[in-house]
């Protein structure tokens, strides 16, 4: 939506003459995992139990993994037909994690290939970029980062300094404090392209066995 905003040069959805924003389509091979990443994103406290019992689903549990390849993460499908503390992801890893696979699901949704998808964030997000350049996140899912406007929640201003020495001489330089090794660097581009082939691949393989009709947009008899 963001996006969807900037290419049209509004600055909200309310002026006269914008075209309507795609929308989600039931029955879609690929509605079920946006369900699950977004439900984890929202559902922060017990207020939003029943939505949560009411929109889950079981075969989370065996069928819906993260489509990167994120090392350290729990599985994300490790969830409970009734609302937990753990039901909504909680680490600014794991939170990020779920709002980059969401970018690569809903670009293969509407059609866009890797490429389109990569073009639009080169194109359209300057300042994520940035960020994302000296964005880094430890074992235990905490952020640490380059630029003062995208601190991590423990982190101080001296938590970086510390950082990068320890990233030039580990032997010598202990992590920052509150921070536990190994640590993974953000990056946006090949984390989205490789999500992305992911979910292209279900949607294609979903066409192949005829429940999905890309060209009707439809559960095909229904």
């Amino acid at each position: 939506m963001d996006y969807y905003l900037r290419v049209t040069g509004r600055s909200h959805l309310r002026q006269a003459g914008v075209r309507p924003a795609p929308a989600p389509t039931p029955g879609h091979p690929l509605s079920s995992p946006l369900l699950l990443r977004t439900l984890r994103l929202n559902c922060l406290t017990r207020a939003y139990a029943d939505i949560w019992s009411k929109l889950f689903d079981p075969s989370w549990r065996d069928h819906e993994p993260w489509a990167y390849p994120w090392q350290g993460l729990p599985p994300l499908g490790d969830v409970t037909p009734t609302w937990q503390r753990d039901t909504p992801l909680r680490t600014e890893r794991a939170r990020r994690s779920a709002l980059v696979e969401i970018d690569a699901l809903v670009a293969v949704w509407l059609g866009m290939d890797a490429d389109a998808l990569i073009a639009a964030y080169r194109g359209r997000f300057p300042v994520l970029q940035k960020y994302e350049a000296v964005t880094w996140f430890d074992a235990d899912g905490w952020k640490i980062a380059g630029n003062a406007r995208t601190y991590g929640q423990r982190q101080t201003k001296d938590s970086f300094p510390q950082f990068e020495a320890h990233l030039a001489d580990p032997s010598a330089a202990p992590p920052p404090d509150g921070y536990t090794p190994p640590f993974y660097k953000a990056d946006r581009e090949r984390e989205m392209r490789e999500a992305h082939a992911i979910f292209q691949a279900r949607l294609d393989a979903a066409v192949a066995r005829g429940e999905w009709d890309p060209i009707k947009q439809e559960v095909p008899g229904q």
